[in-house]
């Protein structure tokens, strides 16, 4: 990744190194991979299917997944753009230690710490050993390193996951400068939203959407709001939302995962039946409920049977499980993972 700038197309580097890969591990491997470039260093994703080529469990041993791949990788960017030089390894290396992300010098830090989480800058070269202190020196700044005298440092629970929780905040904000930028589009940073959880809907036009995490199939849309800020939005899925053109005017709201009347009604009924709804067990407990409305209900329980949460008979009735909130609450969180917001077109562009 700290090179992939320096590559117009990742696919030739890539085949090569997995071709190297195969060699290593004296197997072919079954594997696909998608170039990532909205962020600021260009990388790509590889995943590799867990068989070999005689039809048994790919084994790769612990020690060539941590740093196997990426000596090889390394090793191939050598040979295509040359050694670097000191002086540019040591430029890369200053240039990490104010950074707000997962940087190599984190990975040595966390590769000499013991089980309390105590680690050392101490080195044999005084460079390094003066970049892994400005490092813990920052890191302690931030809240993430406890300087406990004599050269030893108390890393914090988590340190590896908040960086790149961090670093993952400064891919977005660049992103959202450069599609501003790209439309002429002028917002202060003050102005610029990343949102977690939707306190409230947003109202606007389409900027951008797109893959924010292949592995996951998240997409991300970028809201230009009548509010005057412009909104990050992660929505979900891809095939949880209808297609967006560029310049459509949007409502977007928080999903909420509740449990829904019709869910309290059927738990109820099924409880006073053995187990069992149906419409005529419904209308029979509420004689003043139609039809049509208990008909509501068996549409609710059709997307549940899709989900695995009751199961229909062949008389038309349904067995319900007496945990069946409680599984339909697991259900509407699942829902609320896959599609966090729902999107109402206003306009189209």
């Amino acid at each position: 990744a700290e090179d992939g700038a320096e590559y117009p197309d990742l696919k030739p580097f890539i085949r090569r190194l997995m071709a190297q890969a195969e060699h290593d591990l004296g197997t072919k491997l079954d594997w696909v991979a998608v170039d990532h470039f909205n962020t600021e260093r260009p990388h790509t994703h590889i995943v590799l299917r867990g068989v070999d080529d005689r039809g048994q469990n790919l084994v790769i041993a612990r020690e060539y997944i941590a740093h196997g791949f990426r000596e090889r990788a390394a090793e191939l960017a050598s040979l295509d753009l040359g050694p670097r030089t000191d002086r540019e390894i040591e430029d890369r290396l200053r240039h990490d230690v104010e950074q707000e992300r997962l940087t190599a010098i984190d990975r040595r830090l966390l590769a000499r710490m013991d089980p309390d989480r105590i680690t050392s800058p101490a080195h044999n070269d005084p460079f390094q050993q003066a970049v892994a202190t400005g490092r813990l020196r920052k890191l302690a700044a931030m809240g993430l390193a406890d300087d406990l005298g004599q050269g030893r440092w108390r890393l914090a629970d988590g340190l590896e996951d908040t960086l790149r929780r961090m670093g993952e905040r400064g891919d977005i904000i660049r992103l959202m400068q450069r599609e501003l930028a790209a439309r002429k589009l002028e917002r202060a940073p003050a102005d610029q939203v990343i949102a977690g959880t939707l306190a409230a809907p947003v109202v606007g036009r389409v900027v951008q959407r797109g893959l924010s995490d292949e592995h996951r199939d998240r997409q991300y849309l970028i809201v230009d709001g009548v509010d005057g800020r412009v909104h990050y939005l992660d929505i979900g899925s891809a095939g949880a939302s209808d297609p967006l053109p560029e310049g459509a005017i949007v409502r977007v709201t928080a999903q909420v995962a509740q449990v829904r009347e019709a869910d309290r009604t059927i738990a109820r009924i099924a409880a006073a039946n053995g187990g069992r709804y149906s419409v005529e067990l419904h209308l029979r407990d509420d004689p003043a409920a139609s039809s049509t409305f208990a008909q509501a209900h068996v549409r609710r329980l059709e997307a549940l049977r899709r989900a695995g949460v009751v199961e229909r008979q062949d008389d038309g009735s349904w067995i319900v499980s007496d945990r069946h909130l409680e599984r339909v609450r697991a259900y509407e969180g699942r829902l609320a993972r896959d599609q966090p917001v729902l999107i109402e077109t206003l306009s189209s562009a």
